[in-house]
């Protein structure tokens, strides 16, 4: 199920959503358990008891009335007071309160809970009115907060014991009294379930769905264009080179979409290009070898008798023969220069002195066929670190080629000068030019331009020199790039860094 991207990135932002909720529900559990309990409901099931107590006010009466016929006044309120105070005790008994008679100074005259005796003193840390007293309502309510012996704290109602009107020297005041409740969890929850954390889950719930629809569509949104990008693929290993996918989604996706359409032009380019190598090889191939194969029988069954003849057959497969070692030699230089075999040596080496021994081995050749070559090279350049056979390589067929297509009558010119931290040598020709659609193949293997003309394969080449002198610049660090305009001629220009001292 977690196998694809869909899948995962959805789990993620489940998940990712179900820790924020677990997160928030922790953090504010901990606020409210830092936070005092509300006491409002303790306080009123304390007014309601309290007000059951006073009760007892009929009960006082109809004990006057009954009993007090036969007493004396003391023996009449000690009478009252102990049923005030058996009262009082199956009260707090029955309903979890607990129940205090204290003076108005705080001394403890009755404490239903045991703790404080007779004597004993109420540290009452506050006290406000709850109700105040009134025309109707004679005694006044309060309500306030004490602790105990023990240290705890414990919320009380109080209510004079007796009406205003019969207020005595030292009244005695009722207090019920409940235990301040702690911020335990269970409490917590009982308190703020209702408000803070049912509400909470119904809303996690809520963000729950839309987290997953969102994700659904998020995912959707890349996993799509991946998988589109992956059946492109499929389909361009299967052969099908034309595959381009739909630049669209999320950046990252779409820089995948760019260099994906990029990997897929250079396959398809590679692609030709192999094609082109296999029939171009092919093509070169058969003609010598047809050569060699048709005179070499004419030899073995002396159809050539005639001695000149003979050796005419012989030079021809001699040529042939040479012609078939150069195109290997060639192929063996590009593929060592594909793969990093070939050595090239980083000697000091001099352009002035390489090119204008180039020049001069070309010289002669340039008076036969009419045409003027031009060297530009100064004295004084700074060596460059190469090996100087390859790049020998690279200038002499960059100055072969341009006498092959310069007419007679016309002007070849070898420059070089310093510029931008390194050496420039420039080969230009007056010749027919390059058309403007196939400049940028003139580097590939077995292109050539002139592809109509019959011509001499012994003088020209294979469409090898180009992509080889590439390979051979590039190798040293350098760039090659040509330009023409057709009738007025082709520039070749070679850049190569300086040598380090």
């Amino acid at each position: 199920m977690l196998k694809t991207l869909r899948s995962r990135l959805l789990l993620s932002y489940v998940t990712i959503l179900l820790i924020l909720l677990v997160l928030v529900g922790f953090i504010l559990l901990a606020f409210l358990r830092t936070r005092p309990l509300p006491t409002d409901e303790i306080t009123n099931d304390l007014t309601a008891v309290l007000l059951d107590v006073r009760a007892l006010e009929t009960i006082r009466l109809e004990f006057r009335m009954s009993q007090g016929q036969g007493m004396g006044m003391r023996a009449r309120l000690n009478a009252y007071g102990q049923l005030l105070t058996d009262y009082l005790g199956e009260l707090s008994a029955e309903r979890g309160v607990r129940a205090l008679l204290v003076s108005e100074n705080g001394e403890v005259r009755y404490d239903s809970g045991g703790v404080l005796t007779s004597g004993d003193s109420v540290r009452e840390t506050e006290r406000t009115p709850l109700v105040p007293p009134s025309r109707i309502r004679l005694n006044a309510l309060s309500k306030g907060r004490f602790i105990d012996a023990d240290g705890s704290q414990w919320l009380f109602v109080a209510q004079p014991l007796f009406p205003m009107s019969e207020m005595r020297t030292d009244p005695s005041y009722l207090l019920i009294a409940a235990p301040v409740p702690r911020a335990t969890l269970r409490e917590v929850f009982r308190l703020f379930g209702d408000t803070f954390f049912v509400p909470l889950a119904k809303a996690g719930l809520v963000a729950l769905v839309i987290a997953v629809g969102l994700s659904l569509l998020i995912a959707g949104s890349v996993a799509g264009h991946l998988q589109r990008m992956s059946a492109a693929a499929q389909r361009i290993a299967s052969g099908d080179y034309r595959q381009r996918v739909e630049v669209a989604g999320p950046h990252e996706v779409r820089v995948l979409a760019h260099s994906f359409n990029d990997m897929a032009e250079r396959v398809a380019t590679a692609q030709q290009a192999q094609r082109d190598f296999l029939a171009n090889v092919s093509h070169d191939l058969r003609t010598p070898l047809t050569s060699i194969q048709g005179f070499s029988q004419a030899i073995a069954e002396g159809v050539t008798s005639d001695p000149a003849a003979a050796q005419r057959a012989a030079q021809i497969i001699h040529d042939e023969t040479a012609r078939l070692h150069r195109m290997v030699e060639s192929l063996l230089d590009l593929a060592r220069l594909d793969s990093s075999q070939m050595n090239m040596r980083r000697d000091p080496v001099t352009p002035g002195d390489l090119l204008r021994a180039i020049g001069a081995s070309f010289s002669d050749r340039a008076r036969a066929r009419q045409i003027s070559l031009r060297l530009i090279v100064p004295s004084n350049l700074p060596p460059v670190s190469g090996d100087g056979d390859r790049l020998a390589q690279v200038f002499t067929n960059l100055l072969d080629n341009a006498l092959k297509h310069t007419p007679p009558g016309g002007t070849v010119t070898l420059s070089a000068a310093l510029a931008d931290g390194g050496i420039v040598v420039s080969v230009r020709d007056t010749g027919e030019g390059i058309p403007p659609d196939e400049i940028s193949r003139i580097f590939e293997r077995f292109y050539q331009v002139d592809k109509s003309r019959q011509r001499d394969r012994l003088e020209d080449g294979w469409g090898l020199g180009l992509a080889i002198a590439r390979q051979i610049v590039e190798a040293h660090g350098g760039t090659i790039r040509a330009d023409s305009r057709a009738g007025q001629g082709t520039t070749f220009t070679v850049w190569l860094p300086l040598g380090r001292e």
